[in-house]
């Protein structure tokens, strides 16, 4: 995690800490091979965002028993790591945070397993809350996300997708399991079912804001800052806000499309279309899209009374939004 990250989660730093040691020791009393993939993973890094979004919501209610709140934030964690897994197999993609990924290292057919694996060590660690309620907002969300990647998938390298398709297919991949992290951090604090449904809205707005932040890095950042080489996302034909903006600015479209037209694109082709989203609106109107969704999740916050946990909920809608601009 970045240091104003780490910063910001100060207030619960211990947590986290605790959070760190118990991930590590149910990944170390796995089976070697099993063991070993997912340590390299956890060794990567991350920014542990989903952890911290369960501890702050668990923090807005009743004090919850602390291995209820450590169980849902592992499990979720482990199932947002397999979606990794997945998802770099699928894309084909070489390296994560600058570390080789699964496939990569250990071949596909494995890291099919290592994915299935966590999924079910995910389901199997928030079960065993005793929640019947949280069961059923994991297993939709599990099916949420299968179905978001679904879509990814059908849409690649169509340049004439809507903003309502984009829109769909990041909430359902990413915007879903940030709003399980809160709705279910909720029910463990024992909150009432409108303050359950803020919580809900304020994760999923938020996964919005995260998701149009992090698809901006692509063509903003350097290949240092991301941990994968610029322009990844459209390499791997998966077309996002900033460059769909940039279609539709006068002053870039025709050279857009013309660059976009040659087959097949090579790495000169690629740096081209970055430099002309960095050129355009895109970069501006994907930014100013973020910041809305972001003040939208900062505004459900308003039902819960002034808190540190509140303040530092309220804080991450700028975090996520902010860390790449």
């Amino acid at each position: 995690m970045s240091p104003t990250a780490t910063g910001l989660l100060a207030p619960i730093g211990a947590e986290l800490d605790e959070f760190e040691r118990r991930l590590r020791d149910c990944v170390r009393d796995d089976l070697g091979p099993m063991s070993e993939a997912m340590q390299h993973i956890i060794n990567a890094g991350g920014k542990r965002l989903r952890p911290a979004l369960v501890i702050l919501s668990s923090r807005l209610g009743e004090p919850p028993a602390d291995d209820h709140v450590y169980a849902l934030a592992l499990g979720i964690e482990f199932i947002h790591t397999a979606t990794l897994v997945h998802d770099d197999l699928i894309d084909d993609a070489e390296t994560r945070r600058g570390l080789a990924t699964i496939h990569a290292m250990l071949g596909s057919n494995p890291a099919i397993i290592v994915g299935d694996y966590y999924f079910a060590r995910g389901a199997n660690l928030t079960s065993s809350i005793g929640i019947p309620r949280i069961d059923e907002v994991i297993s939709a969300t599990v099916m949420t996300i299968c179905m978001g990647e679904l879509m990814q998938m059908v849409t690649k390298r169509d340049l004439f997708q809507s903003v309502a398709t984009y829109d769909s297919k990041i909430e359902r991949k990413t915007a879903a399991l940030l709003s399980a992290c809160t709705y279910c951090g909720a029910i463990v604090s024992g909150l009432d079912e409108p303050r359950r449904e803020a919580l809900r809205r304020y994760g999923s707005l938020l996964g919005m804001a995260f998701q149009m932040a992090d698809d901006l890095l692509d063509y903003i950042a350097t290949e240092a800052q991301i941990g994968k080489p610029v322009g990844a996302d459209l390499r791997q034909g998966t077309v996002t806000l900033p460059l769909m903006y940039a279609l539709s600015d006068r002053h870039t479209e025709g050279r857009l499309r013309a660059v976009l037209a040659r087959q097949p694109l090579g790495d000169p082709d690629y740096a081209e279309v970055v430099a002309l989203v960095r050129e355009s609106c895109g970069v501006e109107q994907t930014e100013a899209r973020a910041r809305e969704f972001g003040e939208r999740a900062r505004a459900e916050l308003a039902v819960f009374p002034e808190s540190e946990a509140r303040t530092t909920l309220e804080a991450l809608c700028g975090y996520v939004v902010e860390r790449g601009f």
